[in-house]
């Protein structure tokens, strides 16, 4: 009897230790994961804010002649309206300084992260000797927006390296008192079955955390066109399917019909939202978000390679398109997709300047514009079903129900 206790006490103690020892392994991988998620969503956030606010803002003759005329109120007065578009900026200044010697510059300190900018003429050139602008951001304020696990927190004494000299560490142990009662309560098998689920949770959430980081820096400067390009992206999805791309290729369409707008962030509300003509200017303005979408991905290696696809998909098939006047088959097939799509979405999704149109109606404008006609008959032929499609695990939530598009 007593030996038999001792081996079901050691047995208890064995498969106690071999749970702690797997729970911990999957804690650790999954803070791993986590933190390197969230070192890619701060880099992403931080360069897509700094290159917006680069061309907004710091690229501005205006603005660089009023420094350099000391009228220094009169300069502070035309970046007052940053709060309201960019959130997490918390200050913003004209300082005494050399001008960064690319664009800008991302600086960490314990809790903050300045973004320095050259005051820079109209076309991005000529910065201002001796003078910088920078944007100052709570660091933790941007870590709060990106995080959907354990809280990670600005730690500067004890904490790890982050970005840009910004450290954070864990803010709870790693492990729990309902940690302690999975190890008692559950069997190896469990366990295992769940180091299975969380380690297949942490790829996912590595994978997709950068770009869910970028639409939501998008929706919190540009809402309506965010919202857009998130119906887009599924329509996108749903023809490219159709048209029988598959696996990566598929996913990359989706993901340059997601991202085709992003450049709008630096186009003022405004314009995007003007109820009447545009003025010449305010036209080669909006006009400029396809380079400045394809600017903005070529900054991240992971996105790079979808740049051409969304600098193109304002081309039109008769070349009277822009930004470059491509026509026919020189248009990327992907372009083309997202531009019958856009089109579609523009005309049927609401808007709050204008009522939608039904679909029936959209499809003859679609057929008298310079698009590729046979994505059009694609999409027009397979409407009806769209409101069956179940859109991929990994394809993002967006805002509307499939029948409203």
């Amino acid at each position: 009897m007593k030996r038999y206790a001792f081996k079901t006490v050691a047995f208890i103690l064995l498969l106690s230790f071999l749970s702690v020892a797997i729970i911990t392994t999957i804690r650790i991988s999954k803070r791993d994961t986590q933190f390197k998620a969230t070192q890619i969503g701060l880099k992403m956030m931080l360069q897509v804010q700094a290159s917006a606010l680069n061309d907004g803002y710091f690229s501005w003759t205006e603005l660089r002649r009023l420094v350099e005329e000391n009228k220094m109120s009169e300069a502070q007065i035309l970046l007052n309206d940053v709060f309201e578009i960019y959130p997490f900026i918390k200050e913003i200044s004209i300082r005494r300084g050399d001008p960064p010697a690319k664009g800008y510059d991302i600086i960490g300190t314990d809790a903050a992260l300045d973004l320095v900018f050259g005051l820079k003429d109209d076309y991005g050139f000529n910065p201002l000797p001796g003078w910088v602008g920078v944007a100052s951001i709570k660091a933790q304020d941007l870590l709060d927006a990106l995080q959907s696990g354990r809280k990670l927190v600005v730690d500067p004494a004890k904490g790890h390296e982050l970005a840009y000299s910004l450290k954070a560490d864990y803010e709870d142990p790693l492990l729990n008192w309902l940690d302690y009662l999975f190890i008692i309560t559950m069997t190896m098998a469990i366990g295992y079955s769940v180091s299975a689920w969380l380690w297949r949770k942490s790829v996912f959430f590595y994978e997709t955390k950068g770009l869910e980081s970028i639409i939501f820096l998008f929706e919190q400067t540009e809402q309506l066109s965010a919202n857009h390009s998130r119906r887009v992206a599924v329509l996108t999805l749903y023809l490219g399917d159709k048209m029988g791309y598959k696996g990566r290729r598929l996913r990359n369409l989706y993901t340059a019909g997601l991202l085709h707008d992003i450049g709008k962030i630096s186009v003022p509300s405004t314009l995007l939202l003007k109820n009447g003509p545009l003025t010449k200017s305010e036209q080669q303005a909006v006009a400029a978000h396809p380079i400045i979408s394809a600017r903005i991905l070529k900054n991240f290696k992971e996105l790079t390679h979808l740049s051409n696809i969304v600098l193109y998909h304002h081309e039109r098939m008769d070349g009277s398109g822009y930004p470059e006047g491509l026509a026919g088959a020189d248009i990327p097939e992907e372009s083309r997709i997202i531009a019958v799509v856009d089109v579609f979405e523009a005309l049927v999704g609401e808007r709050p300047y204008r009522d939608p149109v039904e679909p029936k109606e959209a499809f003859e404008t679609l057929r008298l514009m310079p698009l590729d006609q046979s994505i059009v008959d694609i999409l027009i032929a397979s409407y009806q079903d769209f409101k069956k499609f179940q859109p991929p695990k990994w394809a993002l939530e967006y805002h509307h129900n499939l029948e409203k598009i």
